[in-house]
Parts: structure tokens; C-alpha cells; sequence
């Protein structure tokens, strides 16, 4: 009987800090979907537009998994939460690809505000550091909820290298126009490629696991 305790105690408090995880993180993008908006707005760029609407997806599914882990649910709608966000990630892997190619064929003569490329920069090295932890401490976790999770942490990781990449350019070295064009258009196409293996990787996932389940059940 206390062996029991001891485990639904255990299991309370990993589900508790999935909850207050997920909605730290939730709203860390949430802001900075937001400032990204704000720049979009300030500067007239059409990157910092679509950078928002790859992000605010994100932020929609975090919510959708926070109020999975707070109701206390998983199993099979994990899956289904895994196998949706695969489809969304192939969907906003499009969304990159505009974003890569506005990068490539427009280039931005205004610079960035010193506070601006510091906001830009922590919030890269915020997220590549979350993606590491995540990578090391939860590699062997094949749990739907954390999987899909990881998956956008380093979605979300590479599109920010790639937007603090384009920001420097703009900022420190657009006089060579040529040279910008080619680093945004090859530092793009390999966040891209990045991002659509995340996507079939999740989609083939989350069928492989509904057929073991499906086979189980049977």
C-alpha cells in the first residue's frame, strides 16, 4: 500500500512540474510571438510577420498540451497531439520556406536597435539551452506529450538561430548584399530540411505507435 502512495505521489508531482513547464514555456513564446509582431509593425518587415505566425502556432499547442497534462490525460490523445503537430510542422515548414526565400530576394538597409539584437540573442540562447537539457535528460522519455514537446523545442530552436542570424546581418554586415543573400538562403534551407525531418519523424511516429496499440488491443 505505501509502495502505491509512494508512486501516485511521484506521479502527481512529475505531472505538476509537466504543468508548470508547459505553461512557463508557453508563455515565453507567447511573448516573444508577440514581439515579433511588434518589430514586423515597427520595421515594415515582412520576416518578422511570418516569423510570429510560425510561432503562434507553438504557442497553441503548448496551451493544448497544458490542459492535457492538467487534466490529468494522456495516452491516445497524446498521440493524436503528436501526429497533429507533425502535420502543422510540415505545414509551417512552407511558412520557413517564405520566410527563407522574402530573406534571399529582399534585403533591409535599416539596422536593429543594440536592445533589440540583446532581446533577439537571449531568447536564441534561451531556447538552444532548453534544447539541449531536453536532448539530454528526457532522450530515452518516448512518451507522446514530451516527444511532441521536444520535437518544437528544437523546431523553435533552429528557426530563432536562423531569425538572430538574419537580424546580425541586417544589423552588422548588409553592405556585401551578395554575400547576406547566400548565408540566408543556405543557414534557411538547412533549418527547412531540419524542420520537415522533425515533421515526418513525428507524423511516422505517431502511427507507429497507434498500430502497436491498435495490435494490442486486438
Amino acid at each position: 500500500m505505501t509502495l502505491k502512495m509512494v508512486r501516485s505521489w511521484q506521479k502527481k508531482d512529475g505531472c505538476c512540474r509537466n504543468v508548470v513547464k508547459a505553461a512557463l514555456s508557453g508563455i515565453l513564446n507567447g511573448a516573444y510571438a508577440s514581439f515579433n509582431l511588434v518589430l514586423a509593425w515597427v520595421y515594415r518587415d515582412e520576416w518578422y510577420l511570418m516569423m510570429a505566425a510560425f510561432l503562434f502556432p507553438f504557442c497553441i499547442i503548448r496551451f493544448l498540451i497544458f490542459m492535457i497534462w492538467k487534466n490529468g490525460s494522456g495516452g491516445q490523445s497524446g498521440l493524436e497531439v503528436l501526429h497533429s503537430s507533425g502535420v502543422i510542422m510540415l505545414f509551417l515548414d512552407a511558412v520557413m520556406a517564405a520566410m527563407v526565400y522574402i530573406a534571399s530576394m529582399r534585403q533591409v538597409t535599416e539596422g536593429h536597435r543594440e536592445i533589440i539584437m540583446i532581446a533577439i540573442a537571449a531568447y536564441t540562447f534561451t531556447k538552444l539551452g532548453l534544447a539541449f537539457s531536453k536532448a539530454v535528460s528526457h532522450k530515452k522519455d518516448e512518451r507522446a506529450l514530451l516527444k511532441t514537446i521536444r520535437c518544437m523545442t528544437y523546431a523553435e530552436t533552429a528557426a530563432s538561430m536562423l531569425n538572430l542570424q538574419r537580424s546580425m546581418i541586417v544589423s552588422f554586415g548588409n553592405e556585401n548584399q551578395e554575400w547576406a543573400r547566400m548565408m540566408n538562403i543556405a543557414c534557411g534551407t538547412a533549418v527547412c530540411l531540419f524542420m520537415a525531418a522533425i515533421g515526418i519523424s513525428m507524423i511516422k511516429y505517431g502511427r507507429n505507435r497507434n498500430e502497436i496499440k491498435n495490435r494490442g488491443s486486438k
